[in-house]
């Protein structure tokens, strides 16, 4: 059981990361498609939007894979699409450097809690992020943890410290299980506590 559920977060980051690809290519082309990805892009920041659901289905509800999910897994998986999309907005927000960060050849995979440690890798200045994280750990639903999750990505844009969103939309699907939420911070944890330098080893 716990297999397929890593299986479908892993075809649901996949979605998500081509999604975001697509917008971030347009919205950093200089050409007329760019204009086209900023209107979407200020869209998703505004999730409460009353038509947000028609308006934006076509960038939401396009190429979702079909995994044979229940009912609530099916919600589980567009929620955790639509939200790696709107953060993904607000961290692109008037950067003209890529924000979603795209492996080249060799590259491995980042969590968030990689991400998090970049924005401030000594470990004595960084309580605010920490303080952060617990957050978003503490955070009661998936709603709660976006809010809080937004917090840190404005941290990230303000430093020009991309975020691996194939891997946070898996992991907000993953958070949405009381049997895989906690492997997710588990996860976190140790990638942010793992000095950046011996990342990049792990890299190499």
């Amino acid at each position: 059981m716990i297999r397929s559920v890593y299986r479908e977060a892993s075809a649901i980051g996949a979605c998500a990361d081509g999604k975001i690809r697509r917008l971030q290519t347009m919205y950093l082309s200089g050409s007329s498609l760019a204009s086209e990805a900023r209107a979407t892009l200020a869209r998703l920041r505004r999730p409460g939007h009353v038509s947000r659901w028609m308006v934006e289905g076509a960038v939401l509800m396009d190429d979702l894979p079909d995994l044979g999910l229940s009912a609530r897994g099916e919600e589980r998986m567009i929620t955790a699409i639509r939200v790696a999309l709107e953060l993904y907005a607000w961290h692109q927000q008037s950067r003209v450097v890529p924000m979603a960060f795209v492996p080249e050849q060799g590259d491995r995979r980042r969590s968030f809690g990689h991400s998090c440690r970049l924005v401030e890798p000594d470990l004595d200045d960084a309580t605010g992020i920490r303080r952060k994280l617990a957050a978003v750990e503490s955070a009661a639903g998936l709603s709660e943890m976006e809010h809080q999750l937004r917090g840190l990505i404005t941290l990230m844009r303000g430093k020009n410290v991309q975020v691996d969103y194939r891997t946070l939309a898996a992991d907000l699907y993953l958070l949405q299980g009381e049997k895989t939420r906690e492997g997710v911070f588990m996860r976190w944890s140790r990638d942010y506590y793992s000095a950046p330098h011996d990342q990049e080893k792990q890299d190499e």
